[in-house]
C-alpha cells in the first residue's frame, strides 16, 4: 500500500477515534482542508513537514525505517461463512449490462469468505483486470463488496471509507477510488492510484447501474487458476 494511502487510513481513523471532522484534523495540522484532501487521494506528494505535523500533534510514529506503520489486526472469531458469487473479468462487461443481476450472477463461480457475524446485505466479489489501480489493485486480484443500495446515493457517499467498484451503463465495471461526490448534481470524481497512466474523470451516478464499497482485497497467487467455480 503507498505511503498517501496509509496516511489516508491514518487521517480517517484520528477521525474516527477522536470525533472529528477532517476540516478540525486540517487545522491541527496546519494545512487547509483542500490540500489535506488533495495529499490523502495521492494527488500531492506527502512531505516530511507533514509527517512531523502528524507526530508532533497526534503522536504518530514511524517504523525504524521512515515508513507508517500498519493497522493492527484484531483477532476474530469468525464463525461465520458467507457464499459470494465472483464476477470474473470476462464476464465484467455482461453483469454491468445486466438488468436482473441476480439471474446474472446464477452461473458465476462462488468463493466462501470467513466472518465473524452474519452480515447483512448484498455482497459480491469481482476479480480485477487493468493497471489503474496498481500497485495497491493487480490485475487477478479479488475484491469483495457489498452493494450500496440506490436509495442511499442521494446522500453523501463515504468517499474517505471506503474503495468503490462501480458498474456504468455504458463503460462497464471499474474498480476506483471516489474522492468527491457532488449530491446536487449526483457527479462524483473518479480517481485512480496509477495517475500517470490514468486522469482523475467525472461521472454522473444517473448513469450508474450498481455502485459497491470494497471491503475485502485478496490477493491470488501469480501463475495460478484465479478462480475456481465451486457448488
Amino acid at each position: 500500500m503507498s505511503e498517501n494511502r496509509i496516511f489516508k487510513r491514518i487521517i480517517n481513523d484520528i477521525k474516527d477515534t477522536r470525533n472529528l471532522k477532517q476540516v478540525d484534523v486540517a487545522r491541527m495540522l496546519d494545512v487547509t482542508n483542500p490540500y489535506l484532501s488533495s495529499v490523502m487521494n495521492n494527488k500531492y506528494p506527502l512531505t516530511e513537514n507533514l509527517i512531523e505535523k502528524l507526530y508532533e500533534v497526534f503522536n504518530i510514529k514511524l517504523n525504524a525505517d521512515g515508513t507508517f506503520p500498519q493497522k493492527d489486526v484484531k483477532a476474530l472469531d469468525l464463525k461465520y461463512q458467507l457464499p459470494v458469487k465472483v464476477v470474473k473479468s470476462s464476464a465484467r462487461a455482461g453483469f454491468s449490462e445486466a438488468y436482473y443481476a441476480d439471474e446474472y450472477l446464477e452461473d458465476m463461480p462462488t468463493i466462501l469468505i470467513d466472518a465473524d457475524r452474519e452480515y447483512k446485505g448484498k455482497y459480491i466479489a469481482f476479480e480485477v483486470n487493468g493497471d489503474s489501480m496498481e500497485p495497491d489493485y493487480l490485475p487477478g486480484d479479488v475484491v469483495i463488496c457489498r452493494e450500496v443500495q440506490r436509495v442511499h446515493w442521494q446522500y453523501k457517499l463515504h468517499i474517505n471509507d471506503w474503495d468503490f467498484v462501480i458498474a456504468h451503463g455504458t463503460q462497464g465495471i471499474m474498480l476506483k477510488e471516489i474522492i468527491d461526490h457532488d449530491v446536487e448534481t449526483g457527479e462524483i470524481v473518479c480517481h485512480s492510484i496509477n495517475t500517470e497512466m490514468h486522469p482523475d474523470f467525472i461521472l454522473n451516478l444517473r448513469e450508474v447501474s450498481f455502485l459497491f464499497n470494497v471491503v475485502e482485497h485478496r490477493r491470488q497467487a501469480r501463475g495460478k487458476n484465479r478462480i475456481s467455480d465451486r457448488s
